[in-house]
C-alpha cells in the first residue's frame, strides 16, 4: 500500500458502482455521514454518482481537472475530500499507471442502512464526537422505532355510522348515473401480471402506482413482452431514476421509451419470439374476423408486407392504445382504413391521430361497426361533393355560353381586323431574317472589312 498519493489534474478516472442507493440510504448519508466527512465531501460523493451513465453502472473516462472544475475545488480540496470518502467506506479506489499516464478506478459503494451505522462501535462514537451528545440521542430516536403499545385495538368509524345514506337522492347512485359509456371500455385479453415484474424488479415503495401498472400493461401486450423481460428492462432503463422523485408520468413517458429502443436492442427471446409471430398465418387481411382476432402487431406488419412492424408504425400502436384506449380490432381496421381505403402507404402521425381521435368520438366497439360506419360517411362525402362540382360545371358553362352570345358584333370585327394585322406583321418579319446562304454572305462580308 503508497504511503503517499498525489493526484494531479491530468489524471484520469472512471467512476464504477457496485449498488444503488435507496431512500433509506440517502436518510443515513444525510444525518450520520455528512456530519463525519463534511458538506464538501458530501458533494463530491453525490457528483461521482451523477456521473455515472444513464442505465449503466460507471462513468466515461474524465480528467481530474475537469472534476475540479465541476466542484469548483483546488487539487488539494478534492484529494482531501477523496480521503475522507475513502476512510468512511463510500468510496474504493483502484489505480493504474503506464509511461503515457496515471489513471484511477473509483468504484462507489452505498451508505451502511442507520442502524449498522449506530451500531458500529468506530463510526457512532466518531459521530458522537463530531455532533454532541443531545444531536446524537435525537439520531437515534430518529432511527430507533418504537413498538407499539400492548392490547391496541381499531376503532375507526364506517361509512355508514358517519353518513346518512338512506337521505339522498336514489337516482343518484343508479348504475346508469356512474356506469361508464361502453366506448370507453376496451376489451384486451391481458395474460400480464404485473406483481410478478414487481417482485422481480424490487423497486422503491411508490414507484408502482394504478396508472403506471396500467401502462406497462398495455405496452406488454403491444411489444408482446413477458413478465421476466419486461422487469429486466425496467431495472436497466430504471438503474437511478426509481429511486428518484419522479411524476407519474415522467415515469410512464419513460416505459414508453423504453419499449421503443426495443428495437434497437432485442434479446434473443425477443427475437425468436418475433420469428414465430411472422411466421404465423393470419388469413384473409380484408375480412373483418381476422382483425378482430389478429394481434396489432401481427396485422399491421402482414398488411406493410414487412417481417417486422417499424418503429414509426409500433409508436402509433402504443399511442392508440395507450393514450386513447382503442381496442385493438379498431387499430387493425384502423390501419386496413388508411392503408387500403385510403391508399395511404406513408402515414404520418398527425393524419392518423386525427382518424383515431374522430373514431373514439363516434364510439366504435369492433372493426366491422367501424368500417361500415366510415364506408356509410365517405359514401355521403363522396355524393356531396360529386353533386358540388356539378353544380359548379353547370354554372362555369352558363357563364361561358352567356358570355359568348352578349359579344358585341363591333368588338368581334376589331378582333378579326387585329388577328389579321398580327399575321401579317409576323410574316413580314420572318421575311426580313436571313437564311444559312445569306448569313454565311454576311459573315465573309464582314470578315473582308476586317
Amino acid at each position: 500500500m503508497e504511503k503517499e498519493r498525489i493526484l494531479y489534474g491530468t489524471d484520469e478516472l472512471l467512476i464504477m458502482s457496485t449498488g444503488l442507493i435507496d431512500r433509506e440510504s440517502y436518510q443515513s448519508l444525510y444525518h450520520l455521514y455528512q456530519p463525519v466527512i463534511g458538506v464538501k465531501a458530501l458533494a463530491m460523493y453525490q457528483t461521482l454518482w451523477s456521473e455515472l451513465k444513464p442505465g449503466k453502472m460507471k462513468s466515461n473516462y474524465m480528467s481530474h481537472s475537469a472534476l475540479c472544475e465541476m466542484l469548483d475545488y483546488s487539487i488539494n480540496e478534492l484529494t482531501d475530500c477523496l480521503f475522507r470518502l475513502e476512510a468512511i467506506g463510500l468510496v474504493r479506489t483502484y489505480k493504474t499507471k503506464d509511461e503515457r499516464l496515471t489513471q484511477y478506478v473509483y468504484q462507489l459503494r452505498v451508505p451502511l442502512a442507520p442502524h449498522t451505522f449506530l451500531n458500529d462501535g468506530l463510526l457512532s462514537s466518531f459521530l458522537f464526537y463530531k455532533v454532541g451528545e443531545v444531536r446524537f440521542k435525537q439520531l437515534q430516536g430518529r432511527f430507533t422505532i418504537d413498538p407499539l403499545p400492548a392490547g391496541i385495538i381499531e376503532v375507526t368509524k364506517d361509512f355508514n355510522e358517519v353518513f346518512d345514506v338512506k337521505g339522498v337522492n336514489h337516482m343518484a347512485f343508479t348504475q346508469k348515473n356512474y356506469e361508464k359509456p361502453d366506448r370507453a371500455k376496451i376489451e384486451i385479453n391481458y395474460t400480464f401480471d404485473m406483481e410478478i415484474v414487481k417482485k422481480l424488479t424490487n423497486f422503491p415503495v411508490g414507484f408502482f402506482t394504478k396508472k403506471l401498472d396500467e401502462t406497462i400493461t398495455k405496452l406488454a401486450y403491444v411489444s408482446q413482452i413477458d413478465e421476466e423481460t419486461m422487469a429486466e428492462m425496467l431495472k436497466e432503463y430504471f438503474v437511478h431514476e426509481a429511486y428518484l422523485p419522479l411524476s407519474e408520468q415522467e415515469k410512464r413517458d419513460g416505459c414508453r421509451q423504453m419499449v421503443l429502443q426495443l428495437k434497437k436492442k432485442q434479446t434473443r427471446h425477443r427475437k425468436v419470439k418475433s420469428d414465430e409471430t411472422v411466421k404465423a398465418e393470419i388469413g384473409d387481411l380484408h375480412d373483418v374476423t381476422v382483425m378482430e382476432e389478429a394481434h396489432p402487431h401481427q396485422y399491421v406488419s402482414t398488411l406493410r408486407k414487412t417481417p417486422q412492424l417499424s418503429k414509426s408504425d409500433e409508436q402509433l400502436i402504443i399511442d392508440l392504445v395507450d393514450t386513447l384506449g382503442l381496442a385493438p380490432s379498431v387499430i387493425n381496421a384502423l390501419f386496413y382504413y388508411c392503408i387500403e381505403v385510403k391508399k395511404q402507404t406513408r402515414l404520418s402521425e398527425n393524419y392518423v391521430m386525427r382518424i383515431a381521435t374522430s373514431w373514439k368520438t363516434a364510439g366504435y366497439l369492433n372493426a366491422k361497426d367501424a368500417l361500415e360506419q366510415e364506408a356509410t360517411q365517405d359514401a355521403l362525402i363522396e355524393k356531396k361533393q360529386q353533386k358540388r362540382e356539378n353544380v359548379q360545371q353547370r354554372t362555369t358553362v352558363g357563364s361561358r355560353r352567356k358570355d359568348k352570345t352578349e359579344l358585341p358584333k363591333w368588338l368581334e370585327d376589331e378582333a378579326k381586323e387585329q388577328r389579321t394585322y398580327d399575321q401579317k406583321r409576323k410574316q413580314e418579319l420572318e421575311a426580313s431574317v436571313p437564311d444559312d446562304a445569306e448569313l454565311v454572305k454576311l459573315l465573309n462580308e464582314l470578315k473582308e472589312k476586317g
